[in-house]
């Protein structure tokens, strides 16, 4: 599986997380934490079930969850803007 590097908006256009590496192809369902190369909303170290929104515009982008046994933002459709890869 090929390795991409890519940037994660909201829906407005703010960068949320920088360098995040995403490894499978489709579209972008979840963040794990430990892939995300910079994090602009600060989800490092947030508790499971966490509401996570936009440090600028406040739109809701997911909640931290656990999948696959490991911590990640489980993306809200509405909120960030569609990557597929």
């Amino acid at each position: 599986m090929a390795r991409k590097t890519i940037d994660v908006y909201c829906k407005n256009g703010h960068l949320l997380f920088g360098k995040y590496n995403k490894v499978k192809s489709g579209f972008l369902m979840k963040c794990y934490l430990d892939m995300i190369g910079e994090d602009y909303v600060g989800v490092i170290g947030l508790a499971n079930e966490t509401d996570v929104f936009c440090p600028k515009c406040r739109v809701r982008i997911g909640r931290i969850g656990l999948k696959h046994g490991r911590p990640s933002v489980i993306i809200n459709h509405g909120g960030v803007r569609q990557i597929k890869t």
